[in-house]
């Protein structure tokens, strides 16, 4: 071995300024765009989602959502009707992710962009400190640079809000007390790793199985941290999710590898037996499809300049999060800019730390720094002109052929338009409201995703109507020429306030700028308008 791969460099412990000035970039950059999304009704149900869960979290009901309700396998793929009291914890155990409920108390939506952002720079931080620890100043900074100009990193960022946030961050703790033998640290982070989600212990387990094959002194402690993994998934997808809601096998379960294993409703003990027992059908899903494997693949690695491609230990850190991405159905799975992708970056950029630790001469080449920051650039280009969730599309358009740009002051315009629409729905009152307008309506009680649902059950499990409705079709018409997903919802839409209006049940309120605004009839009396709509000139109830 290089006398060199061993050796420790000593910092002061606080980044250099150029570590500090990405950092900062990064976070600025990001949450303004955060901003925006949110601002812009760029932002859609998962933002409105964890918005109404942390709501209900603040107000002393932990892991409450409807918007989950909507979700779950009795709703989305049986016929009952969405409730208020419906517990997100049955389909994904985010303990963790509901430390951010007094800051949601205090910021309202505006907390979750800081979340998110904030635990992702933090993560940048704490990979510098690995990896100055291990290699020389301007080294240890590219890397850094690579972590913060990564679309697996920024795409996330960027994205509805997601309890997936914390695992750069804990990951890197957890592995920075393996690599340091502090065991508490070790064990603490480890722990908290695993309150992220249930499946967060499937990143967890790599991390185990790289130290008990990679790192001498801390094999009983990797092998610790596999047993407690392993059992915290079993215990949690077999026993405690199973008591509140079934949809991880209902639903979840069944999406995901559907196609590898045909009886589910055992859980994951059921999905890891059915997958053992299939050896060439797992074979042939982790290559296929080719192209989109290879493709994402090198997408993950290169702004590392594919370096984790030649690291054993990045192959062990990745192994079972890189797995379940490879064999997993569904549009999502081999998306680079969206939030799974997180459970590979503590395994790829510490695993490219060890490989440049052992191979310390190369990086005195200039033709491959050169090679590298090429890397860099290429993947940075990549990742805005795919603009990723939307972030960019005031700047970017979301079609070229043909043309479909919606401008900065177009959707100015329709913002100013949803806040009207929005203003006339009364804090405590039921809604449904369209995907855009949710995250402005998700701090109730009582909201549901309009066009599919108009009703939901309350606490007492009666069926109620919601008190109103608000939605905004003409939100969808610069994009429903071009997308099939929004023409289709624009008329879902239309069709359903149609038929809400002709029955009677429901009034219109509003009609303006787009927007529609519904109330249940017999609450009509009680409201004014500025503007009251009348169904007949009204285009969207034709």
């Amino acid at each position: 071995m290089n006398n060199s791969s061993s050796r420790v460099f000593q910092h002061s412990g606080w980044p250099p300024k150029r570590v500090l000035e990405m950092a900062t970039l990064f976070f600025l950059v990001c949450l303004a765009l955060q901003f925006w999304r949110l601002f812009s009704l760029s932002a859609t149900y998962d933002q409105a989602l964890f918005l109404q869960e942390l709501w209900s979290t603040a107000q002393g009901r932990p892991f409450e959502s409807s918007l989950s309700s909507v979700l779950s396998g009795a709703v989305a793929v049986g016929d009952s009707l969405p409730w208020v009291d419906y517990l997100h914890l049955g389909q994904h155990a985010n303990a963790f992710t509901l430390i951010g409920a007094p800051l949601v108390a205090f910021l309202g939506p505006w907390a979750l962009p800081l979340l998110q952002v904030s635990a992702l720079t933090a993560a940048g931080l704490v990979f510098w400190r690995l990896a100055s620890a291990r290699l020389p100043d301007d080294l240890a900074q590219r890397l850094t640079a690579a972590y913060f100009l990564s679309g697996a990193v920024i795409g996330p960022a960027l994205e509805n809000f997601h309890d997936l946030i914390w695992l750069p961050l804990l990951g890197f703790l957890v592995l920075e007390g393996l690599l340091e033998r502090r065991a508490w640290q070790a064990l603490l982070f480890g722990i908290l790793l695993l309150l992220v989600r249930e499946d967060s212990g499937l990143l967890l387990f790599s991390l185990g199985l790289w130290a008990a094959v990679r790192r001498p002194g801390s094999r009983s402690m990797g092998v610790v941290l596999m047993l407690a993994s392993f059992t915290w998934v079993l215990l949690v997808t077999g026993w405690i999710q199973p008591l509140v809601d079934s949809s991880l096998a209902d639903r979840f379960l069944q999406e995901k590898f559907g196609h590898l294993v045909q009886d589910v409703s055992g859980g994951t003990p059921a999905v890891v037996l059915g997958l053992l027992m299939r050896p060439l059908a797992l074979l042939q899903a982790l290559v296929s499809p080719p192209g989109a494997t290879l493709g994402f693949v090198l997408a993950l690695t290169l702004p590392l300049l594919f370096v984790p491609l030649l690291s054993l230990d990045a192959a062990l850190l990745v192994s079972v999060p890189l797995l379940i991405a490879l064999i997993s159905q569904g549009r999502t799975a081999l998306a680079v800019t969206l939030r799974y992708v997180l459970a590979l970056v503590p395994g790829l950029y510490l695993g490219a730390v060890l490989w440049w630790q052992h191979h310390p001469e190369l990086w005195s080449r200039r033709w491959l720094r050169r090679a590298w920051t090429a890397a860099l650039s290429l993947g940075m280009v990549l990742t805005l002109v795919g603009n990723p969730h939307r972030s960019l599309s005031a700047l970017i358009p979301d079609s070229v052929s043909p043309w479909v740009h919606v401008s900065a002051t177009a959707m100015l315009e329709r913002q100013a338009e949803a806040a009207g629409a929005v203003a006339l729905i009364p804090a405590q009152a039921s809604v449904a409201a369209d995907t855009p307008l949710l995250p402005l309506l998700a701090q109730r009680e009582a909201v549901v995703r309009f066009p599919k649902h108009t009703s939901y059950r309350d606490r007492q499990g009666v069926a109620q109507s919601v008190d109103w409705v608000v939605a905004f079709p003409g939100y969808y018409t610069p994009l429903a020429p071009v997308f099939k997903r929004e023409r289709k919802q624009q008329r879902s839409i239309r069709r359903e306030l149609s038929e809400l209006s002709r029955s009677g049940r429901y009034r219109l309120v509003r009609c303006q700028g787009g927007t529609v605004v519904l109330q249940r009839a017999a609450d009509t009396a009680s409201v004014r308008s500025s503007s009251p709509g009348n169904a007949s000139s009204c285009p969207w109830l034709d």
